[in-house]
């Protein structure tokens, strides 16, 4: 088992997709056993293709063991890994990734700070503290993308910490905070027949 291990992390050196993909497959069903060698490449390799690699195949194994690797990846140099780690925390559903995702809203790369509310809308009601948390951000862009995760949840935890951005200095936050704070049924009125 050693030498096929050994064999399918150097595929994941490889270069060649479908080789990394079916490695990332073959990877996956060793579980547990296989997360350190993993953890080492996401954090240690050079190349940001093998890290890339590395975090698919930890997010294909999932669960508790590739949480810390995976938060680890969110502060990588390349936005692919980093939108690759944020995604796979998002797939687990790592509630104890929230802080850190939530700070990856405010990530400089948008498309980064857009997985990460994604993730955290898939991680659902273990992730509205975060966000509500978030909704204090300096940056406007971070407040949008939480009050658009708090949205899709549609948790009644998140509608005062909303209300209280309806005088948000930024117009879209505004918006979406109208339209979130909608879709949870708040400030509707409903007449009888």
């Amino acid at each position: 088992m050693i030498g096929s291990y050994v064999d399918l992390l150097k595929t994941l050196t490889s270069g060649d997709d479908e080789a990394q993909d079916a490695a990332v497959q073959e990877l996956s069903r060793l579980g547990n056993t296989i997360v350190e060698p993993l953890s080492e490449l996401l954090i240690g390799a050079q190349d940001t293709d093998v890290r890339w690699w590395a975090a698919r195949a930890l997010a294909e194994i999932g669960g508790q063991a590739v949480v810390g690797p995976l938060v680890q990846a969110l502060a990588d140099a390349e936005p692919d890994v980093r939108a690759c780690a944020a995604l796979a925390l998002g797939h687990i559903g790592a509630g104890s990734a929230t802080p850190a995702l939530a700070a990856s809203l405010a990530d400089d790369s948008t498309f980064v700070a857009s997985i990460a509310a994604d993730a955290l809308s898939m991680i659902g009601p273990p992730a509205v503290e975060a966000l509500t948390a978030s909704l204090q951000a300096p940056q406007a862009c971070a407040r949008l993308l939480a009050v658009r995760a708090l949205g899709r949840i549609g948790d009644e935890q998140a509608v005062e910490p909303l209300c209280r951005l309806l005088d948000d200095p930024s117009y879209l936050v505004r918006y979406h905070v109208e339209e979130a704070l909608e879709a949870m049924g708040v400030g509707m009125v409903y007449v009888a027949p």
